[in-house]
């Protein structure tokens, strides 16, 4: 969100594309005519918006790279890389925030994240937002890549191989974790100068909904589920923090720092007993 912002004050109106997502993204909603003309204006959800896409000189949101491979070719394409535990607590207090209920209404997929945190990551229906969402949009349409449940603890590794065989196609991939150089790889690949900025930081300004004082949801399941969630994403960030110089003793203080920095987060965001 913050390149996309930066991008669309870098560039001239009719540069980029208005659709920020493709339907990969959407569980099993398919019903986007029903949503709110803003937020149907942003979504690539049949195949002549997909073609239409482009025509733009950039795009930016979230796409699968089957989407984005059917309209100019993986040197052209940028991706910013996320921990993969730190995405996915980051979604689960973003869908607690009341205020994107009306945004998607009637995609009311959020209210799974009402529920303990052990459930919303057991629920088969969330696999394409919840389960190795780095390989998923890599591998997007791969029968190994469920659209209602979750990868296959045998084919983790296979998959997360894959995964990075397509990374290394691709004209930059970049670290949200490590800062200026994700900026400047987008920059070097669009041609453009980008200040940097923060935005969309979940809980800013829009406050998610507190767990009851009574549930914990840092439990030993929901542990033991966040690494089982991210088991092939975690392969190839892995794979990703190599390739960027990091030893393998810095390697894993960088993962485990990031990752327990989201967990305060987590605490602050949504009480005490969540930790």
């Amino acid at each position: 969100m913050s390149i996309h912002t930066a991008l669309e004050s870098a560039l001239p109106s009719n540069y980029l594309a208005p659709q920020r997502f493709d339907t990969s993204v959407f569980c099993d909603f398919n019903e986007f005519d029903s949503l709110c003309p803003e937020t149907r204006a942003e979504i690539a959800a049949t195949e002549d918006e997909r073609e239409i896409l482009g025509t733009y000189n950039v795009v930016s949101g979230h796409f699968s790279l089957p989407t984005l491979s059917q309209i100019t070719d993986p040197s052209s394409i940028v991706t910013i890389l996320r921990e993969p535990r730190t995405r996915l607590i980051s979604l689960y207090v973003y869908w607690r925030i009341p205020e994107i209920y009306e945004r998607w209404n009637p995609y009311r997929v959020d209210v799974h994240a009402l529920r303990p945190l052990s459930e919303f990551l057991s629920e088969p229906y969330l696999a394409p937002v919840t389960d190795n969402q780095i390989c998923r949009m890599l591998l997007y349409g791969d029968s190994r890549v469920p659209s209602a449940n979750f990868i296959a603890k045998t084919d983790i590794e296979t998959v997360a191989l894959d995964a990075i065989k397509r990374l290394s196609t691709l004209g930059f991939v970049g670290l949200l974790e490590l800062g200026d150089g994700a900026w400047r790889g987008t920059e070097r690949l669009f041609d453009v100068k980008l200040d940097p900025i923060e935005t969309n930081v979940a809980g800013e300004g829009l406050w998610p909904i507190r767990v009851p004082a009574d549930e914990k949801l840092m439990t030993v399941d929901a542990f033991d589920l966040i690494e089982d969630r991210n088991a092939a994403d975690l392969i190839v960030y892995e794979h990703v923090l190599t390739s960027a110089g990091l030893g393998s003793d810095e390697r894993r203080r960088f993962r485990d720092r990031i990752f327990a920095q989201q967990l305060v987060r987590l605490g602050d965001l949504l009480g005490s007993s969540s930790m």
